[in-house]
């Protein structure tokens, strides 16, 4: 590849407020088609806008949540275009003076990519496009449904580095409880802005902005596609038209939608219905303090003070309530690996297998903490905790009580373990003469014997003593 791909993105979430943005509409997805519309956020004459104020508080958070400047003044502006999806021909959005600006975040393990701003506006409705007819249809539902735009500089030069970007961002979001990131839904929407330009250039190209992409793979794809487009034009002595494009999912490429507007084209002008936003230190200071730990925070902590493996690290930050559940535990007993493997091994198996998610569970983290040290202590075996864990799972009850019931209490009892060793011998003794023989491998096959003739009580490392010494390999 002869070109260089410079990328910058727009992207588009939907904000966690029980109402929209400027109207008393429920902000809920789902629902028939243009029944979550009323005069104000459909535009009609003679109706005015009322700012929702939890809407600025989650902007405030989704800045601190980017590292971002929270700016104590911010006000909205009108931004015009005539488009179906837009019945008052204008959006009322933020452009002289967005809420937040100025912030990064580092994707890739060390390319830092910075966010120019972040700034609020209210949703436009909804095109469906039926290309087998040819025809677009228009849902007004998503009307004024609050968003934040969080709008990056163009750093970045590949597919992975946005798609690290991507799910970065959507994960800070959905542990600040500011977006819930439900692609496929369409709270959380990607516009890439994508230009090439000769490698060892300094000089950009002309961007194409494809919009509305709504998964990773779909963001792969579209940009891998449009370098690839780009490329063909000027190989074959083109030019590359500035506007906006539309990937279609199904054949893998992009199409023309529109000739790409420029700041000027919408002719801003402030919005005279709505009193510019003014938040006190208070106002910041309280929000700020709000501020749950962060997944980057929390994947540092994970690795470095607590040593486990950047894998099981980032599959317990991939949910907040998950991390949670986990913190709580290990608050109560410090064996950071233990309960790890039992909540990334057994605990995720049975909410898998079941759908349930880790706020559904019968279970407690101290349930959780006090099993991993029964584990550690020697007072249950590891497959005996997977048993405590199963019924816990099913039925609840505290582990130390089910171990006792279920007869799952690892013994020391020696003398029953030498008789039931003595009992495995006596039955394998083709097994345990080829042992001496030199065939170890047989040693495996002998202790599975032992352990199913004690059952999960016994206590294998001291069977397994007793065993080679009974056999006369110590």
């Amino acid at each position: 590849m002869r070109y260089q791909p410079v990328i910058g993105l727009e992207i588009h979430c939907e904000l966690l407020t029980d109402s929209k943005v400027f109207c008393s509409c429920r902000n809920e997805f789902g629902g028939g088609e243009n029944t979550r519309v009323c005069p104000r956020c459909s535009g009609m004459p003679g109706t005015l806008p009322i700012l929702n104020q939890n809407a600025v508080r989650l902007a405030a958070k989704a800045g601190f949540a980017t590292d971002c400047t929270v700016n104590a003044y911010s006000s909205f502006d009108r931004k015009n275009y005539f488009y179906p999806d837009l019945p008052k021909a204008y959006q009322i959005t933020q452009f002289e003076h967005p809420i937040c600006t100025d912030g990064h975040i580092t994707v890739c393990g060390d390319k830092k990519i910075r966010i120019n701003r972040i700034h609020i506006e209210e949703d436009a409705g909804k095109l469906v496009h039926d290309d087998y007819e040819g025809i677009s249809m228009a849902d007004y539902n998503r009307c004024g449904v609050p968003l934040i735009e969080i709008v990056t500089e163009p750093d970045f030069r590949s597919a992975e580095e946005v798609q690290d970007f991507v799910e970065q961002i959507a994960l800070r979001l959905k542990y600040a409880g500011v977006c819930d990131a439900r692609m496929e839904q369409g709270s959380l929407r990607v516009d890439v802005n994508i230009s090439i330009m000769p490698y060892g250039s300094d000089i950009f190209g002309t961007r194409a902005e494809i919009k509305n992409l709504n998964s990773l793979k779909a963001i792969g794809r579209a940009i891998e596609y449009e370098i690839q487009r780009q490329a063909e034009i000027l190989d074959n002595g083109g030019t590359v038209v500035q506007e906006t494009r539309r990937f279609n999912d199904n054949h893998g490429d992009t199409k023309a939608l529109r000739s790409k507007e420029e700041a000027h084209d919408y002719r801003y002008f402030p919005e005279p219905d709505i009193p510019p936003v003014l938040l006190s230190d208070d106002d910041l200071e309280d929000i700020r303090k709000s501020m749950p730990e962060l997944p980057h925070v929390r994947m540092a902590r994970y690795t470095g003070e607590y040593g486990l493996p950047h894998d099981d690290a980032q599959l317990i930050i991939s949910s907040k309530a998950f991390s949670d559940f986990y913190d709580e535990a290990v608050k109560l007993n410090p064996d950071y690996k233990q309960i790890s493997n039992i909540m990334l091994v057994e605990v995720n198996r049975h909410l898998n297998d079941s759908g349930k998610t880790i706020e559904e569970v019968l279970f407690s983290p101290s349930d959780i903490a006090e099993l991993a040290r029964m584990i550690s202590d020697g007072k249950v075996s590891n497959n005996a905790g997977k048993d405590v864990l199963k019924i816990m799972f099913e039925h609840g009850g505290k582990p130390m009580a089910i171990a006792e019931q279920n007869g799952l209490i690892m013994s020391s009892d020696t003398s029953g373990l030498e008789a039931a060793i003595d009992e495995v011998i006596a039955a394998n003794a083709d097994s345990v003469e080829s042992y001496k023989n030199g065939n170890d491998k047989i040693f495996g096959f002998l202790m599975g014997q032992v352990m199913r003739t004690i059952g999960k009580g016994g206590n294998p490392a001291l069977a397994k003593d007793i065993l080679q010494k009974k056999i006369g390999k110590e």
